[in-house]
């Protein structure tokens, strides 16, 4: 079921504290047409005031510091990543004349992780190893009623935003970041920023162990891939041509109780989630303060994935096409 431009007004809208929704569309582009790509950017909420109107909203009493939690654990660059590689999809008619009709919807989530995760199943079992949807510093039961609803919200308009991209025989890409190194805290006991700050210290952080500079999680952790294999090579391959490695599955995978997971089972072949290290987004890399994204670090690490992309959907239309005239043959 695709949804009708009407549907698409009422249903996937831009709310305040919940989501940014922007469309990137070339000159060309039918707008009572589905988008050929969506960029879903859960944890898009990375400035400080994202943080200070959820925090507004709580009643609870919640650590004093947890701001430096929300610095250090937000995906600073994913939605800069998002409408970078959103223009150069649009932009690509030089080398693919069907640019010049295509469009990009961008989905920006502007709840922080901090308080709630909308890339978490709600119903998260704390053995599953994942932090949960809210975390436990949550306690007053109206702020946990009020999370619980804005996840919902932003829930509701993600699975529309799926339904009408992939549901079309779109694409969709989920960007992260995370943190250049790999930092493992046992116990918040004498508070969060305290653990945090000491993980960070120099000779200490230096014993972290690195991640690779692109995640690429195509894989449940049975192994089962999900993800488009022939864009997750381009990339790789794209990625390599410059000198940086792209991995697959080497920090993290498809975990069944993210929603990364749900989309990914639904429209097997269709989306990507991938990781970025911030450290080659962020101009400087400074884990407990609001980040600058530096708009050449961007461009560098944006290429690779737009030109696969690009070579993605002409061998996807192409293919539709083939398949038309083959129907259509007597």
């Amino acid at each position: 079921m695709n949804l009708s431009t009407e549907n698409v007004s009422t249903a996937i809208v831009s709310t305040e504290n919940v989501c940014e929704v922007t469309t990137i569309a070339a000159p060309g582009a039918d707008p009572s047409a589905a988008p050929d790509l969506l960029f879903e950017v859960p944890h898009g909420a990375t400035q400080h005031s994202h943080f200070e109107a959820i925090r507004l909203l709580l009643e609870g009493t919640l650590p004093p510091d947890l701001e430096d939690f929300f610095f250090v654990n937000t995906d600073v660059g994913s939605t800069e990543i998002a409408r970078q590689v959103a223009e150069l999809v649009v932009r690509a008619a030089d080398t693919d004349p069907a640019a010049s009709a295509r469009s990009v919807l961008i989905l920006r989530c502007l709840i922080p992780r901090t308080f709630v995760d909308t890339n978490r199943i709600l119903e998260v079992d704390s053995a599953t190893g994942l932090s949960p949807a809210v975390f436990e510093y949550v306690r007053e039961p109206r702020d946990i009623e009020r999370l619980t609803a804005l996840h919902q919200h932003y829930s509701a308009i993600a699975e529309s935003a799926y339904e009408l991209v992939c549901g079309s025989g779109g694409l969709a890409i989920t960007p992260h970041t995370y943190a250049p190194k790999a930092i493992s805290i046992d116990s918040f006991d004498e508070g969060i920023s305290k653990a945090l700050r000491s993980a960070y210290e120099p000779k200490q952080y230096q014993k972290w162990p690195t991640r690779p500079p692109v995640d690429l999680l195509t894989a449940t952790p049975d192994g089962v891939e999900l993800a488009p294999a022939r864009l997750v090579e381009a990339i790789q391959d794209n990625y390599t041509k410059i000198g940086i490695t792209a991995a697959k599955n080497d920090s993290y995978h498809l975990h069944p109780a993210s929603m990364g997971y749900h989309y990914s089972v639904r429209y097997p072949g269709q989306v990507l989630c991938l990781e970025i290290a911030r450290d080659l987004l962020a101009d400087p890399f400074s884990p407990f303060e609001e980040m600058r994204i530096s708009a050449d670090k961007v461009a560098t690490m944006s290429a690779p994935i737009a030109t696969a992309v690009v070579d993605e959907l002409v061998r996807r239309a192409a293919s539709r096409s083939n398949s038309a005239r083959l129907r259509s043959a007597p």
